[in-house]
C-alpha cells in the first residue's frame, strides 16, 4: 500500500518559502524537492525545482529567445533543448551505499505558473528519473539521493516517500547541510531509509489447456 511519509516535515517546508518571499527572504533561493516512490521492479524520482524570484528572473531572460518580454511554447522547448546536458548529469542515486545509474523517465517540463512575461517571478522545473530496483534491498538501508542542479544558489529542500508492492521507507530529518543551505556550491543531500523491503513480484504461470 502506499503511503507519504513525514508530511508534517514537507507541509511545513513547503509552507516556509509562500511566507518568508513576501518578506523578501528566498528571493535568490532555488527550492529542491525531492520525491522517491519505490516498488519491487523500479525506483521513481521526481525532483521539483522552484526558482524564487532572482532566479526566475534569470532563467526567464534565458527562455525568452526573441527579447519581447513574453515567453511562448516554442521558446520554452527550445529553452528545455538547450539545458539537455546540464539537466541530466548531476544527480546521484545510492542504496546502501551502491550507486544506481539513473535514466530519465519522462522529457523535462517547466511550468511558468500562469506568468508568460520575463521578469521577476516563480517557476518550476519538474525532471523524472528511474533506475531498476536493487534485488539486494533490504530492511534499514540508506537510501540517498544528491543532485547538484543550480549549485550557485541558495539551497531550501523538501522530501517525499512512497513505497509501493508492500515497501515501506521513511525519511530521514536531515536539516545538517542538507536540505536547508544559505552557501551556494553545496551538493544538495535527501535521505531516506527503507523500513520493509518491497515484496517480489513474480510471473503468473499460464495455464496450459488440454
Amino acid at each position: 500500500m502506499a503511503r507519504p511519509t513525514r508530511l508534517l516535515q514537507l507541509a511545513i517546508l513547503l509552507l516556509l518559502p509562500a511566507a518568508a518571499t513576501a518578506h523578501g527572504l528566498f528571493t535568490n533561493y532555488v527550492q529542491h524537492s525531492a520525491q522517491l516512490v519505490i516498488g519491487a521492479r523500479h525506483i521513481d524520482l521526481t525532483l521539483d525545482l522552484i526558482f524564487f524570484e532572482e532566479w526566475s528572473a534569470r532563467e526567464r531572460r534565458a527562455m525568452d529567445a526573441d527579447h519581447n518580454g513574453r515567453i511562448t511554447r516554442p521558446e520554452l522547448e527550445s529553452y528545455l533543448k538547450q539545458r539537455a546536458p546540464q539537466l541530466a548529469g548531476p544527480v546521484t542515486l545510492r542504496v546502501a551505499g551502491q550507486e544506481l545509474q539513473l535514466v530519465p523517465l519522462y522529457d523535462p517540463e517547466v511550468d511558468l505558473l500562469a506568468n508568460e512575461q520575463t521578469g521577476p517571478g516563480h517557476h518550476r522545473l519538474r525532471l523524472f528519473f528511474f533506475a531498476p530496483t536493487p534485488t539486494t534491498l533490504r530492511a534499514e538501508d540508506e537510501i540517498v539521493v544528491h543532485d547538484r542542479f543550480w549549485p550557485e544558489a541558495k539551497f531550501l529542500g523538501t522530501m517525499q516517500a512512497e513505497g509501493r508492492d508492500g515497501c515501506q521507507v521513511s525519511t530521514e530529518i536531515s536539516i545538517q547541510p542538507g536540505l536547508f543551505s544559505e552557501k551556494p556550491d553545496r551538493k544538495r543531500c535527501f535521505q531516506f531509509r527503507c523500513v520493509k523491503a518491497p515484496t517480489a513480484k513474480t510471473a503468473t504461470p499460464t495455464q496450459s489447456t488440454p
